[in-house]
């Protein structure tokens, strides 16, 4: 690698110096300490400077630069930032970092969700079934108790009994819970 009297670094086809690598050498003594101050690890630090050089002297190949030193310090600086990027994404969620809902308020959630459903689902129940599956579900009333409350036939009972209880379990079956 060369530099001419514009300050453009120049590699031959072959990516091959001439010799005279002073000035290359002036940019990374420059570029270590610059990442240093900002890469505590030194090994980390170093990597990180041998890719920044490595990518000036590809781009070095491909065309001419004016100004090599600020393009590699700007390739050391975005680097740096992606490092950043890469080890917050990968920073582990622990209890202690991340502690979870308490299990009581996602259970009082979740009874509070579970119970609107319910009502929107009874709501939509004819006014017999619905006071029939009331009767049975939450009176605990026996078919036969059901009937002569309402005066009609334990078979009718069963009827609506049926239709609201299919019912109840198509509106409220994306919130059941399903085994692992």
């Amino acid at each position: 690698m060369q530099q001419d009297a514009n300050k453009a670094v120049v590699v031959d086809g072959r990516g091959q110096a001439d010799g005279s690598d002073a000035p290359f050498a002036a940019y990374r003594a420059a570029l270590r300490a610059f990442v240093s101050r900002r890469i505590l690890d030194p090994h980390e630090a170093e990597d990180l400077v041998q890719e920044a050089c490595t990518r000036l002297i590809a781009t070095a190949r491909l065309r001419s630069l004016d100004e090599p030193q600020a393009y590699l310090f700007r390739i050391a600086a975005n680097l740096i930032a992606d490092r950043g990027r890469r080890h917050t994404a990968l920073v582990p969620l622990t209890d202690d970092l991340h502690p979870s809902i308490a299990p009581r308020q996602e259970e009082r959630r979740r009874v509070v969700d579970l119970q609107r459903a319910l009502e929107v689902a009874l709501a939509e129940l004819s006014p017999r079934a619905r006071a029939i599956f009331l009767m049975r579900r939450f009176d605990e009333m026996g078919t036969g108790d059901i009937a002569r409350a309402l005066g009609i036939s334990p078979r009718m009972v069963q009827k609506h009994l049926t239709h609201a209880v299919s019912h109840l379990y198509d509106r409220l079956a994306h919130l059941r819970e399903v085994a692992p």
